[in-house]
């Protein structure tokens, strides 16, 4: 099953803090919502990119938010008591989301704030509401996800790209990738007469071991089973049994199995969005654009030292 959003966590915190009546930490909190919301052992185990778990992070937003509409008080960071609206609230059935907590003008000034910095309560109060309940996952996965999807974008065109790039000059670029994965040093062969090896990696400075490179610039056609087959041959005659076989666009079934099939050589497939996610991230085609410096509260800074 999916994990919940953060706002269908809402009742089932405030009940957990109902119940208990006592200061409470998210930790504390956990268990019991898990029990509620009827959360199995692999929801547990999904984490966000930054490694904290999903459940617990929506937990603390849950609770967070709830906060700022007086429904809970916060004793001190991540530990939080049921406030007598709270308990009114938990009560009465209601269901608890964003929205209902637009009720509260402290919650409303709170996401004015958020929201539209600057921005008055009164220019910004109408649209508030509905912008929230679009958007049912919490801030820090909103920011995962709008990084996401800012990357997807970055990875269309770099592929895009790729297709339409002169044939030489995409051999050089699979050879800088393998350089920039820090696989050794590379070398582009010959244009011409190549034996089927696009690019050449010396994995240590003598060159007794190598990877050998096959690179295809596809837009539509896939890499077939000859190719690949071909491919295998040119590492035998060379006597070498690494090799990765890159392609703008994909495989298709046959080359899987005629390369998964090379007993004795070990051969690495990367098809077009592969390519485009690995030079992503490893700086090729791609500059940073902007850097957000997004911290988190420190509670040991104000301790006794």
């Amino acid at each position: 099953m999916s994990i919940p959003s953060y706002q269908d966590f809402m009742n089932p915190v405030l009940q957990v803090y109902a119940k208990s009546g006592d200061i409470m930490k998210r930790t504390d909190v956990l268990e019991d919502v898990v029990n509620i919301l009827n959360l199995t052992s692999e929801d547990i185990k999904q984490t966000l990119k930054s490694g904290e778990p999903i459940v617990s992070s929506r937990v603390y937003w849950a609770a967070y938010f709830m906060f700022r509409a007086g429904l809970l008080e916060r004793v001190k960071r991540g530990s939080y008591k049921i406030t007598d609206e709270g308990k009114r609230v938990a009560s009465s059935g209601d269901k608890v989301d964003d929205a209902y907590l637009m009720k509260y003008p402290d919650f409303v000034n709170f996401m004015n704030v958020s929201n539209t910095g600057k921005k008055t309560k009164a220019q910004s109060a109408p649209n508030t509401s509905a912008s929230i309940c679009q958007t049912p996952i919490d801030p820090e996965e909103m920011l995962e996800s709008a990084i996401n999807d800012l990357n997807s974008v970055l990875e269309d065109d770099i592929l895009s790209n790729l297709k339409t790039v002169d044939p030489r000059r995409f051999e050089t670029i699979v050879v800088d990738l393998m350089e920039a994965m820090d696989y050794g040093v590379g070398t582009p062969t010959r244009y011409v007469a190549d034996g089927g090896i696009d690019g050449i990696i010396d994995e240590d400075e003598l060159g007794l071991s190598k990877i050998y490179l096959q690179a295809k610039r596809y837009t539509d056609s896939k890499v077939n089973e000859k190719e690949m087959r071909d491919f295998v041959g040119a590492l035998a005659t060379n006597n070498v049994n690494k090799g990765v076989f890159i392609t703008t666009s994909e495989f298709s079934e046959k080359a899987e199995k005629a390369a998964k099939g090379a007993h004795g050589y070990t051969i690495v497939l990367i098809n077009g969005a592969k390519l485009a996610q690995l030079m992503r991230e490893h700086g090729l085609g791609a500059k940073p654009k902007k850097n957000y410096d997004v911290k988190e509260f420190d509670a040991s800074y104000f301790e006794i030292v």
